[in-house]
């Protein structure tokens, strides 16, 4: 069944769940690296990289990604393979596949990351407010260091005017107390 992107259902964005997987990221790493690849050359190169997966663990990753329509696998012979009878995996639309996967390392993760890190300063703001008392050091250490993330540009750039108010509130109180 084909749709236009204007008409994915809320439902559909948990396509994008393949990715919140680190496992999964790296097996995609991995095929963008060395293109076909059986099952047990990619659970080598993922031990090598530091993940330590069953045969098991890894196909349960890969139906993932091919449920996903990321990934594809062809059984059979392949001369120029040194096992030619291993069952291959390889990306579907290796192109887009990057393309898909930069987008979300790039376009995506900032301004998740911007909203966690003020979510962070918001939540440890508001306790430290509701407590009516005077700073502890440690508390003062997190709270600016929170504040200083949240005033970098990685992070600040991606934060609405309210969230930006907000900021100056809490250094404020940080001056206070």
């Amino acid at each position: 069944m084909s749709r236009s992107a204007s008409k994915l259902k809320a439902n559909d964005w948990s396509l994008l769940n393949v990715f919140g997987n680190d496992v999964r990221v790296e097996i995609v790493k991995v095929l963008l690296a060395f293109e076909f690849r059986s099952l047990s050359d990619i659970a080598s190169i993922l031990g090598e990289r530091g993940w330590r997966m069953t045969l098991s663990g890894v196909l349960k990753h890969m139906r993932e990604l091919e449920n996903a329509g990321l990934v594809k696998h062809e059984p059979g012979i392949f001369l120029d393979i040194p096992d030619a009878r291993k069952t291959m995996y390889f990306l579907e639309g290796r192109e887009r596949v990057e393309k898909l996967l930069q987008g979300l390392e790039l376009g995506v993760m900032d301004p998740l990351v911007a909203g966690l890190v003020f979510s962070e300063t918001g939540k440890l703001a508001r306790e430290i407010a509701g407590t009516r008392r005077g700073l502890t050091e440690k508390e003062k250490e997190r709270l600016n260091s929170l504040l200083v993330e949240c005033e970098s540009e990685n992070v600040f750039r991606h934060l609405t005017g309210d969230e930006k108010k907000k900021l100056k509130l809490w250094r404020m109180m940080m001056s206070i107390t």
